[in-house]
């Protein structure tokens, strides 16, 4: 077997120790493997268990140009939930999903997106201004956690967390989202480490190994 996958360059054998080591073939295919992960198909047993557990809609999110562009949804099996179709585009600045995508991006690319950005007021607690949705989003990449309290549709209450693949880039945004009496300052913290859980574990079937904080490589 060894003689095979020497063959196929997969090991070397020592020429002194006559020991086996794997070669950079196994590195290049797992790579490969890595690349071609759909985050749709990883992602939905962790949307469904976000679901499950808060009995809230769970969303997972893209980087779409300027927006973020919702691209899996489940709903809980009972109840009335927030519901964002699959291919919505909903704004950075003003909810969870696109408070993370843009947050965890290379800071010139942060800049760039928030360059873009006409801030219109959905609700009265929209972020208006740059310099103020820059705080906020420092606080998102501090925490790992992003939070929409009511500012893009009055009476709901999002939270989202970021996933990211074995480089360290970011690939997607993660989160739940409903009705405001239901989702209270206590759930907030609560549910907020529990997306952030789900968001961890998800980016490690990516191969993301690193410590979440600032995770993020120079632009």
């Amino acid at each position: 077997m060894l003689r095979t996958l020497e063959q196929a360059g997969v090991v070397a054998q020592h020429a002194t120790s006559q020991r086996y080591t794997l070669r950079l073939t196994v590195a290049v295919l797992g790579y490969k493997a890595l690349k071609h992960l759909k985050i749709r198909d990883l992602a939905q047993a962790t949307l469904e268990r976000l679901a499950a557990q808060t009995g809230e809609c769970s969303h997972l999110a893209i980087l779409a140009n300027d927006r973020a562009f919702y691209v899996e949804q489940v709903g809980p099996e009972r109840g009335v939930s927030v519901d964002a179709p699959v291919g919505t585009l909903a704004p950075l600045y003003c909810t969870a999903l696109g408070k993370v995508l843009q947050a965890f991006q290379p800071p010139r690319k942060q800049e760039q997106l928030l360059a873009d950005i006409r801030f219109e007021a959905f609700t009265r607690r929209s972020i208006l201004e740059a310099a103020a949705f820059r705080s906020h989003r420092e606080a998102v990449r501090d925490s790992g956690i992003g939070f929409d309290d009511e500012e893009f549709s009055v009476g709901v209450r999002c939270i989202a967390a970021p996933v990211f693949r074995h480089d360290g880039a970011l690939v997607g945004a993660i989160g739940i989202s409903g009705p405001s009496p239901r989702i209270t300052d206590d759930r907030m913290r609560i549910w907020g480490d529990l997306v952030r859980a789900e968001a961890d574990a998800l980016s490690a079937k990516f191969g993301f190994q690193e410590p979440r904080r600032h995770p993020v490589a120079a632009a």
